[in-house]
């Protein structure tokens, strides 16, 4: 984890409102044992948020274990993030830690990936295959009859290349090009899906599987291959913001306390099944940096900058979902935060 961000934040009210919004009964979680690997980048940071609110409502009656390849580095950020110490931390890599025997999570948050930094500093593809197949399966053999229930962040990468004219739903299947070197996390993300639905029908277990698409937020890093961290970065300091291509690429971004109301009704009420989770309000990138611009009052220029990205993945003109399978199986989730509100949120207003 590196906790580079360009400022502190209190997000417990954020974090009160993703509960209740949720629809979720805490309850449930009373007495159980949570297990939550890649705990340290953006989603984990506010996932433990989340758990540290669910333990102190619950009188602490629910133990909550995160898995770190560098807890003793993250510990010491933890007053820094505004988290207390509410949680055991176990020191190990996915693809072989062996977790101690006396260990019996009864749920599994799953978000071990290739960290952002690691990305954005030029991580091999196939790396990211490794960590997701073997991690999952060293994490799947390791559970036994008391899981309950088992969620996985998966990505919109595993649909593939798919017909951008449309929000990309369920139902649709892309083109996985093997020869195409930046199809890791895509084929990684897919062999984690498969480890875990055939683990559930041996085991009894219940899973959700989230394909998470693009967020942005408070603890989002400013400094990396984000465009819309780099933009409100750029946009603080007065400085050019610059839009790599052509300006027309579409994204859409949910905020992510709105994600954690979604996430955490997926890990207490599973359905066996795969959703969506993202933001059906599309933006192109240009117009993203100049809403930045004239939300945050600044006096930053926009300018495109004709190259690419490199993320690492295979490129994606359009990456908007459809929402409305996860929407119609648990009707209280929706999109609250407006993107004029998220990008004030990233600045702590």
């Amino acid at each position: 984890m590196n906790p580079r961000t360009h400022q502190r934040f209190d997000i417990r009210a954020e974090v009160s409102l993703s509960i209740a919004r949720s629809g979720a009964n805490i309850e449930t979680l009373r007495g159980k044992t949570v297990l939550l690997t890649g705990g340290t980048g953006f989603f984990g940071i506010w996932f433990l948020h989340i758990l540290s609110e669910i333990k102190r409502r619950l009188s602490g009656d629910v133990e909550i274990y995160v898995l770190s390849r560098q807890p003793d580095v993250f510990i010491s950020k933890l007053s820094e993030i505004g988290l207390p110490n509410a949680f055991t931390f176990l020191n190990g890599d996915i693809t072989n830690v062996i977790l101690p025997t006396d260990l019996r999570p009864t749920h599994v948050i799953h978000m071990a990936t290739t960290s952002a930094y690691e990305t954005f500093n030029g991580e091999p593809s196939v790396n990211k295959l490794n960590m997701l197949y073997l991690g999952t399966q060293n994490l799947l053999t390791q559970c036994n009859e008391v899981l309950e229930s088992f969620l996985f962040t998966s990505s919109g990468v595993a649909y593939g290349a798919v017909d951008s004219r449309n929000r990309i739903s369920e139902k649709d299947g892309g083109t996985l090009d093997v020869k195409n070197r930046g199809m890791g996390l895509a084929l990684g993300k897919l062999a984690a899906e498969y480890l875990i639905t055939n683990h559930s029908a041996e085991l009894g277990f219940k899973f959700a599987i989230a394909r998470c698409f693009s967020f942005a937020g408070e603890f989002l890093p400013m400094n990396l291959h984000y465009a819309f961290g780099d933009f409100v970065s750029s946009a603080l300091k007065n400085q050019t913001l610059h839009v790599h291509g052509d300006g027309a690429t579409k994204r859409s971004y949910l905020y992510m306390g709105d994600c954690m109301a979604w996430l955490l009704r997926l890990l207490i009420n599973p359905s066996n099944d795969l959703f969506n989770v993202g933001s059906e309000a599309q933006i192109e990138i240009q117009e993203l940096a100049n809403r930045i611009v004239s939300v945050l009052g600044s006096r930053s220029k926009v300018e495109i900058v004709d190259r690419q990205v490199r993320e690492g993945n295979f490129e994606r003109a359009t990456y908007i979902p459809s929402t409305e399978k996860i929407r119609q199986f648990y009707p209280q989730l929706r999109e609250w935060t407006s993107l004029n509100d998220i990008i004030l949120k990233m600045v702590g207003r």
